[in-house]
């Protein structure tokens, strides 16, 4: 089941909906969507993680650095760009 985390610390506009599964051994593994207003911007795997929340911890981590990174890209800030 997918879900919706604001406490990512993303700038206004950027959501990420994050998709865990738990595996039968215990581990979390998933995929998470970045957009910015309606657009997608991107969309990762997340490769096995020992607990739930060192998987939300790792999706929190690379969405706060693509957001970064495509901010300082020419129309980055632009949602329609």
């Amino acid at each position: 089941m997918a879900h919706e985390f604001p406490d990512f610390d993303l700038p206004e506009g950027w959501t990420c909906r994050v998709d865990l599964k738990k595996a039968p051994e215990g581990t979390y593994a998933g995929k998470a969507e970045l957009r910015q207003g309606r657009v997608q911007r991107c969309v990762f795997v997340l490769a096995q993680q020992p607990s739930r929340e060192a998987a939300l911890e790792r999706v929190r981590f690379r969405a706060r650095f693509f957001v970064d990174e495509w901010m300082t890209r020419p129309g980055g800030r632009d949602p329609q760009a």
